[in-house]
């Protein structure tokens, strides 16, 4: 019942989007769609998945930072679900966590909800004279989520059957990626360890300040932590009443969160302005940590290589990286996407573009011409980026996310880590030559003996040619080649050596093509 609930929701949706490709179904030309037609179809595509429950609302909720999948107006509808979802009564939520929340346990429990979400709502408490929040999971959530996450598996493939060539590379991870998401969500003692690990991280900074878990009081269902006071992250005048300087703030925000992600390398995922504040002390305070992600040291490399090659115009450099991270497809056409990515980094060097979600949106625009898909962790970086530049611009208009990051970068030393590297990449290519040039003469020499022996076939030469004049051409062409590659590889490191080589190799080509002259005389 449930598979054909979920079919029936969204049929209308997928014959409407068939029919702006085939104006009939399955053959016919396209159909031209107003901007606003987008926006309508994108607003009662959101109520649906609304009315479609918990699983549904957080696919959503995943969908409106997923640029590869959906296009941008329907991520800005999606965005409004984040707040979209009413809170229960405590009567509805007890059954859910039947065995693990024990009302009995905490001096006083507050039945009214002081906020909710797709998958938990908080209540507040008191413990052993404290004063707390209670993070408790929503009644029947897992086996609908479960079921949920059994029907996508089945409809999955038959989406990517009739979606466009380049969505499918991502569609055949969708479901892998939110599963593993959804499923992280609802473990509350997964979070709760998160917590504590994000906690200790942050021990002895005074200016950031995590909750404390009590572990006797949570559980897989149940989350109970310390309730930290603050002021919403966004609420300026407040924050001015208060003493605070918003764009100091916002500075500190930005350096917590890649002090989290780069430093640390476990960075909290969601941060949109519910789920930051700042206390009376000036501490930054985080909260919700069910949504996270890991920046491992690969990552923190690719972002380094990244920006390097940006400076650098290294295209194919850039495109590497893309493969590496798994968000571009390894058989994607290079040469189309170097061409193009270099068309956009001229164009934001241009235009003199510092704003990260212009970058973002820049990038993916180029990408949804090919077989792409962004990995969860550099999709929750993207988020937080994202996310996190338009909070902080409601702080301070003028903040320039793209300018903090790299002054982080080189404060750190990581920006000096890829440079580093640099010279370190070269000097293996010289050495990887130079062996080359070293193994060049027994090469040649075995491929002359192949000749001699007549074991060589080379398309458009008679081998009945006089093989002095076929070894000749050879010679050249092999050490003409040579001397181009290891050339080109000592102008970055020494230019003077660079224009010699070339000299020689231009010199090598002028024999080789004499050679070559001879040869098909010869051949006559």
């Amino acid at each position: 019942m449930r598979f054909l609930r979920i079919v029936r929701s969204f049929l209308p949706f997928a014959l409407v989007l068939l029919r702006d490709r085939n104006r009939f179904v399955l053959f016919g030309s396209s159909r031209t769609v107003t901007a606003a037609r987008q926006r309508t179809r994108a607003r009662e595509l959101r109520e649906t998945l609304l009315a479609l429950g918990p699983t549904f609302v957080k696919i959503g909720q995943v969908l409106s930072t997923r640029p590869d999948v959906v296009p941008p107006v329907y991520a800005e509808e999606f965005a409004v679900l984040q707040d979209a979802v009413p809170s229960g009564p405590l009567g509805e939520m007890e059954p859910a966590a039947a065995g693990d929340l024990d009302r009995d346990a905490f001096d006083e429990f507050d039945p009214d909800p002081i906020a909710g979400g797709s998958l938990a709502q908080v209540h507040e408490a008191r413990y052993r004279g404290q004063r707390v929040a209670v993070k408790v999971r929503r009644p029947g959530v897992v086996d609908l989520v479960e079921t949920d996450l059994r029907v996508l598996r089945r409809l999955i493939p038959v989406i990517a059957m009739v979606a466009p060539a380049r969505h499918r590379f991502s569609l055949r991870n969708l479901t892998g990626d939110f599963e593993r998401i959804i499923l992280e969500e609802l473990d509350f003692e997964r979070e709760g360890r998160v917590m504590d690990e994000i906690r200790a991280n942050f021990a002895g900074d005074d200016s950031v300040l995590i909750p404390r878990r009590f572990p006797e009081v949570s559980s897989e269902s149940v989350l109970t932590m310390s309730f930290v006071e603050s002021i919403k992250i966004t609420d300026v005048p407040a924050l001015r009443a208060a003493g605070f300087d918003p764009e100091e703030v916002a500075r500190k925000v930005a350096n917590a969160y890649f002090e989290m992600g780069i430093e640390h390398g476990l960075f909290h995922g969601d941060p949109h302005p519910g789920n930051l504040g700042i206390d009376s002390r000036g501490r930054i305070v985080f909260y919700d940590f069910g949504m996270t992600g890991r920046f491992t040291r690969e990552m923190q490399d690719a972002v380094v290589g990244l920006y390097l090659g940006v400076a650098r115009r290294d295209m194919d450099g850039i495109i590497d990286i893309l493969i590496d991270l798994g968000t571009l497809d390894p058989t994607v056409d290079r040469a189309a996407i170097a061409h193009v990515l270099g068309l956009v980094v001229e164009d934001l060097e241009g235009r003199g573009v510092t704003d990260w979600r212009e970058i973002i949106a820049e990038a993916m625009a180029v990408l949804q011409s090919f077989p792409f898909r962004i990995p969860p962790d550099l999709m929750l970086v993207i988020r937080v980026g994202t996310v996190g530049e338009g909070v902080l611009r409601q702080i301070d208009p003028d903040f320039d996310f793209v300018a903090a990051a790299r002054a982080f970068l080189v404060a750190h030393g990581y920006m000096w880590r890829g440079i580093e590297a640099v010279p370190r990449e070269l000097r293996g290519d010289v050495i990887a030559s130079a062996r080359s040039a070293v193994r060049l003469p027994s090469a040649l020499e075995r491929v002359l003996d192949q000749v001699a022996q007549g074991e060589l076939a080379i398309e458009g030469l008679k081998l009945e040619t006089p093989l002095v004049a076929i070894g000749r051409v050879l010679a050249y062409a092999l050490i003409t080649a040579a001397w181009i590659v290891g050339s080109s590889v000592l102008t970055d490191t020494n230019p003077i050596f660079g224009a010699i080589g070339f000299t020689i190799a231009t010199v090598m080509t002028v024999l080789f093509l004499v050679a070559l002259r001879n040869a098909r005389r010869a051949e006559r």
